[in-house]
């Protein structure tokens, strides 16, 4: 290549696949051919475009297939699977989220997605981008309908998380069928006015969401074929989504403490057997049965029922101005103070579950949430249950990803009033320049 046309790239020396989370070097990664007569991949079967190592390249540094024609998506030489470019510049944050059926998996989504998009501009000075916008069209789209749905007295309901369907990728490896989960990915930067804005390059993280549907932690479901969990074993943290209303004692202290069963009360689980299926699982893996110093985020759902068995309806938000910038700090006293009243409520109602809590991790937190901030209506119609986009009002809903971003990053999401207890922050990984 001409070295007037010489493009400066950075690259990590070691790129982490949000799929099959096989290390790779960024030299070995692989292109996907564009031109219609190139398909046929090994791995992902005669109908995918043909993963290539490319020998030739445009003066943008942009890779030519075997008919010459530009390609411009990349790929993990282990699964072959679409890899967003961030995966190779970025260091990898992942946050698995378990939960049993109907826990509001899908409901907290959205509502965190939707939240982070506004308040890590507005607030702490961040950019929270899109790394691979067909990856997250689920999840774009749980947004569109509970918040910029254009009929606002409409009752909508989420889909339920699947075990299988677009969420998940099949692909051959080492001479099995194998399904991997489709993690939604998001790019998180330092902005402008951000206090370490410096640091940017080492601060910033590919922020890999893993959505499994709860019957994916049922005893088992982890099998070789099945590696829908596989994403726990490298997580940096998970977030376990506890549901109140499907413990049965939950529901009577509640409705003890003056509030009436919403529609939805009507089912339970004993929620600590997944706390307990991911310990088994992660020593099956790694000889571990804690998550050692990994946060553990119990996000406990629908505040907005059983709000009085902590005394607030509405819970002040976490954050202080922390400069003359208007970027703001997360107040982990205030998560902790929080925590810990949940804490003491749950372990009155179900210790059980406490105890799974701490024999998962060092460093557990509690953490209220509300994804809609109503109850469900009834459908009159359909007779579904579901929530009108005119009633929405989160409460908590970003504090779980705002937490484990203060934790451990080490300053994406500056904090005040730090806990002595805290995770490690992940390394700042070496980077290399590379020249296309």
């Amino acid at each position: 290549m001409d070295s007037d046309h010489e493009v400066k790239l950075r690259l990590r020396r070691k790129a982490t696949c949000p799929h099959c989370w096989s290390e790779f070097t960024p030299q070995s990664v692989l292109w996907v051919a564009t031109h219609p007569d190139l398909t046929g991949d090994a791995v992902l079967g005669d109908h995918e475009p043909l993963r290539f190592t490319p020998t030739r390249f445009n003066a943008k540094a942009v890779a030519l297939d075997a008919r010459g024609t530009e390609c411009h998506e990349l790929a993990c030489p282990r699964c072959h699977l679409v890899v967003p470019r961030a995966t190779l510049q970025m260091a990898p944050l992942i946050v698995s989220i378990a939960g049993t059926p109907s826990s509001g998996k899908s409901y907290f989504l959205a509502a965190l997605a939707w939240s982070m998009r506004r308040k890590l501009p507005e607030l702490f000075r961040l950019t929270f981008a899109e790394a691979d916008p067909q990856a997250n069209a689920i999840l774009n789209s749980y947004e569109q309908q509970q918040f910029l749905n254009p009929n606002r007295n409409a009752i909508v309901r989420l889909a339920k998380t699947e075990e299988q369907g677009d969420l998940y990728s099949t692909v051959q490896l080492d001479g099995s069928v194998v399904q991997l989960p489709r993690p939604f990915l998001f790019a998180v930067r330092p902005g402008e006015g951000h206090p370490s804005r410096k640091r940017a390059t080492k601060l910033e993280r590919l922020l890999c969401l893993y959505d499994n549907a709860g019957e994916s932690f049922l005893p088992g479901k982890d099998t070789a074929a099945n590696r829908s969990t596989g994403h726990l074993t490298d997580s940096h943290a998970v977030v376990a989504v506890y549901d109140p209303t499907q413990d049965v004692r939950f529901r009577e202290a509640y409705q003890k403490a003056g509030r009436r069963a919403a529609a939805a009360d009507d089912v339970a689980s004993r929620q600590e057997t997944v706390l307990h299926e991911i310990a088994t699982r992660l020593e099956r893996r790694q000889g571990l049965g804690k998550t050692q110093n990994r946060p553990l985020i119990v996000a406990l759902t629908k505040y907005d029922q059983w709000w009085p068995l902590l005394g607030a309806e509405r819970l002040p938000e976490p954050w202080t101005l922390a400069g003359d910038t208007g970027a703001h700090a997360l107040h982990l006293g205030k998560v902790e103070h929080v925590s810990d009243a949940v804490r003491d409520v749950l372990k009155r109602i179900s210790p059980e579950f406490v105890a799974a809590a701490d024999d998962l991790s060092d460093q557990v937190w509690y953490v209220p949430i509300s994804a809609t901030g109503c109850s469900p209506e009834r459908d009159k119609d359909s007779g579904r249950l579901g929530f009108r986009p005119c009633r929405v009002d989160p409460m908590w809903e970003a504090v779980p990803l705002l937490t484990i971003l203060a934790l451990t990053t080490g300053g994406l999401v500056p904090t005040v009033n730090r806990p002595l207890r805290l995770a490690k922050p992940e390394s700042d990984a070496d980077e290399q320049e590379g020249a296309a």
